[in-house]
Parts: C-alpha cells; sequence; structure tokens
C-alpha cells in the first residue's frame, strides 16, 4: 500500500482517514503511527505532495532514542518550517521569562516539558541512507530546539522518536 492510497480510504468529517480501516489495513504499524502520521493526515496536500510513493505497507517502524543533536539534522518540509521556527521562538522565551506556559500547549505537555525535559509523544521520522526526515511533530521540534538553544535542554540529551527506514529520496 503506497501513501497515496490513503485517499481512497473512508474518513470521518474532519476528514480524517477512519483508525480502524487503517489498523486491519497496516496491521504491523503501531497506533501511535497510525494516529499521528496516516489519520490525521494521509489526505493532506503536503504530505500527499511528499509521500505518496512510499510503500507504507512494508515500513518496519521502530522507536529509538535520539539526541538533539542528531534530530537537529533532520531535514524539515519547506512549508512546515516556518512554523516549527516559530515554536522555536515561543519556546526561547521560557528560559528568559522563566515561564514554561510560554510553550504554548496544553497544560499537560507543558508540566511533561518541565518535568521531563522532553515531548509526550514521540514525533514521527524517516531515514534514507544516513539522513533523517522530519515527518510529523514539527511543533515538537521547534519547542525542542528552542529549548536547546536557550540552554535549558542538553543538547545530548536522548529523546524517543518513531523511526522507519526508506530506500527512496524524500520530496
Amino acid at each position: 500500500m503506497k501513501f497515496s492510497d490513503l485517499m481512497h480510504l473512508s474518513a470521518d468529517d474532519a476528514g480524517n482517514i477512519l483508525i480502524d480501516d487503517l489498523v486491519v489495513k497496516l496491521p504491523n504499524t503501531p497506533l501511535d503511527v497510525i494516529e499521528q502520521f496516516y489519520a490525521d493526515h494521509g489526505r493532506n496536500y503536503g504530505f500527499q505532495e511528499q509521500y505518496a510513493d512510499i510503500d507504507i505497507s512494508n515500513l518496519e517502524w521502530t522507536l529509538v532514542g535520539l539526541s538533539y543533536s542528531e534530530i537537529a539534522e533532520a531535514s524539515i518540509f519547506s512549508n512546515f518550517k516556518d512554523w516549527s521556527d516559530t515554536c522555536t521562538l515561543k519556546s526561547q522565551g521560557v528560559a528568559s521569562e522563566n515561564d514554561w506556559s510560554l510553550i504554548g500547549h496544553n497544560k499537560s505537555t507543558v508540566q511533561n516539558w518541565e518535568e521531563n525535559r522532553t515531548w509526550v509523544r514521540p514525533p514521527i521520522m524517516l531515514i534514507t541512507s544516513n539522513n533523517y526526515h522530519l515527518v510529523e511533530g514539527h511543533s515538537r521540534f521547534g519547542c525542542l530546539k528552542g529549548l536547546v538553544l536557550s540552554g535549558i535542554i542538553s543538547p545530548q540529551k536522548s529523546h524517543q522518536i518513531w523511526l522507519a527506514k526508506i530506500e527512496s529520496k524524500i520530496a
């Protein structure tokens, strides 16, 4: 099944692909990846533009720990870079203002950043050869970047990521 085939699956009123259908079609895919990537973004033009030709039925997803230094090397789709940069700027204010709410997420997410210095939910990344690409989690990445740049989080601290290797280049 290619990513472009997601366009033919049933969706709810908000345009999200039905999770139950995805679980049947992609039984070896972690539910977290199904929810974040395929259900939420399978019908999104920007995602279709990037990932249409990827054979998602053969991806092997692994939960891995990467340092910020490794994560920061990831490519980001140009249409999402401005948003990620906005999140970076907001989270950089945490150090100068001593106000974790500047991250701008819900209370439990802010509390998790403050207590654990990482995200609640692992972002989604693909790797081709030795090149990482951020698929989903642009807000989380921007937040981490800002907290690292402001000295609150060490660039060597490990953060969990959902990772799958693909053979082809990403658009």
